[in-house]
């Protein structure tokens, strides 16, 4: 018996994992704590994912480590020098950080890259829609999350206010990661990566009314 044959238990465990998260960060009596479970949560949830991805072979890898290490590079460059998503500055909710950057940003941009693509690899259409698409997808994904990372001590932003700078890098990264996947003519096969992307998208979404 392989994992696949767990698959609806994992999907399960996906969204209950997410559906406590939002009560224990709605909750002042438990936020803090929660909040200190957010770098563990996103490393189970990457595992998770990648534990039900399929075919892994060099190409792959070599994909996965390319956006992961551009995408921790791209916010390193914008936290240095402001001139990529705005003056902003992480707190420390995501964890480990090298130079003001968490670690783990790039798995986070690789993820949530991955997930998207996967949810159009199907859909009969262009490959450039597909991949505008899928950079609106990410956009629309990060003006959920903005609010909620604020609150949450992920990053806060100069002067308070979430310049469009940022939505601007969120797509044009988007549109570029999105890219390298479908030049390489790259396909996934992942029995949990719909629900995990469509349980974040939640997560945020219920989080922006009740924190």
């Amino acid at each position: 018996m392989t994992i696949n044959n767990y698959q609806k238990h994992f999907k399960f465990f996906i969204i209950l994992i997410y559906a406590v998260g939002v009560a224990g960060l709605s909750l002042p009596a438990s936020r803090e704590l929660f909040q200190t479970l957010t770098p563990l949560n996103l490393l189970m949830m990457s595992g998770i994912l990648f534990v039900f991805h399929r075919p892994w072979n060099g190409k792959t890898i070599a994909l996965f480590a390319g956006i992961a290490l551009a995408g921790f590079f791209a916010e390193l460059a914008g936290v240095q020098t402001g001139l990529v998503f705005g003056d902003y500055g992480y707190g420390q909710t995501l964890g480990l950080q090298i130079s003001g950057t968490p670690l783990l940003i790039g798995i986070n941009w690789l993820i949530l890259i991955y997930m998207v693509f996967h949810l159009l690899q199907d859909l009969q259409m262009h490959r450039t829609l597909k991949i505008l698409l899928g950079a609106l997808i990410m956009v629309s994904y990060d003006l959920l999350l903005e609010p909620v990372a604020i609150q949450l001590d992920f990053w806060n932003w100069q002067g308070g206010a979430i310049p469009l700078q940022n939505y601007v890098a969120w797509f044009a990264i988007s549109v570029v990661f999105l890219s390298l996947l479908s030049l390489s003519s790259y396909r996934s096969e992942n029995k949990v990566s719909n629900i995990l992307l469509g349980s974040q998208f939640s997560f945020f979404l219920i989080l922006n009314l009740t924190l």
